[in-house]
């Protein structure tokens, strides 16, 4: 993952690949790629709904805990108000699709078995209800620091009811549960497309580290960097051993 990354990274920074390429791989990768993949895979699923339970609730506790944590950095590091929503959200809110999605199918790929298959589709049934926390407690936190707005919650609510994730889920976990079976043009055209999305989104992700720049405070950006990689997964990984 990293290597496809810094592929990106060296794509963009020679030229080879322009920032408007960029932006329409972004756009085919989220809108298509990614939500066919999640489809395939979900509606195929066989997974251990006991173990999506405890994925879920490690997973709640972690952006709980990291949403609080990020609270007590921002007071240390003196944010103002209006500044402390925008670092709460980048401490605890996660890049499911382009990080999140990779590595969950690339981690279970050298493995094979029914218990593995049915651990990445409990892994990939998180992604509907996360994409869901994620966006209501990100609106919270900056409703919180920068006071009410009813075009925030009407932008909250429309963009989970158009959010291109969370409608694979959906539909993938529809099928899953109605025990309907994908044609099979239809199953191997969507993991073609799949197939696809994995390796363009870390591209995007290596392009947009080159054409990004880190401006301004960049000791409140190196700390909610340290929280995101560090604290998180401890605290998941804690909340994943006590269950």
């Amino acid at each position: 993952m990293f290597f496809v990354i810094a592929l990106g990274w060296g794509l963009t920074r020679t030229g080879f690949l322009s920032e408007r390429s960029l932006r329409e791989l972004n756009r085919v990768t989220y809108w298509v790629g990614l939500p066919s993949l999640l489809v395939q895979r979900i509606a195929s699923a066989n997974p251990e709904f006991g173990a999506v339970t405890g994925l879920l609730a490690v997973a709640i506790g972690a952006t709980v805990g990291g949403i609080l944590i990020a609270y007590v950095a921002a007071r240390m590091l003196g944010l103002p108000a209006s500044a402390t929503g925008t670092f709460v959200q980048g401490v605890f809110r996660g890049n499911l699709a382009f990080i999140g999605l990779p590595v969950v199918i690339y981690a279970f790929e050298a493995v094979e078995g029914a218990p593995v298959a049915a651990a990445q589709s409990s892994a990939l049934l998180l992604f509907g209800p996360l994409v869901v926390l994620y966006n209501i407690a990100a609106v919270v936190v900056l409703l919180a620091g920068r006071g009410g707005g009813a075009g925030m919650i009407r932008g909250l609510a429309y963009g989970l009811v158009t959010n291109p994730i969370l409608i694979a889920c959906a539909l993938g976990l529809g099928l899953a549960l109605a025990g309907a079976t994908l044609p099979v043009m239809l199953d191997r055209s969507l993991a073609a497309v799949g197939q696809m999305a994995l390796p363009l989104a870390l591209v995007c992700i290596g392009g947009t580290l080159c054409t990004s720049r880190v401006r301004g405070r960049v000791r409140w950006a190196l700390a909610g960097a340290v929280l995101k990689v560090a604290a998180l997964p401890a605290i998941g990984a804690l909340l994943a051993w006590a269950l």
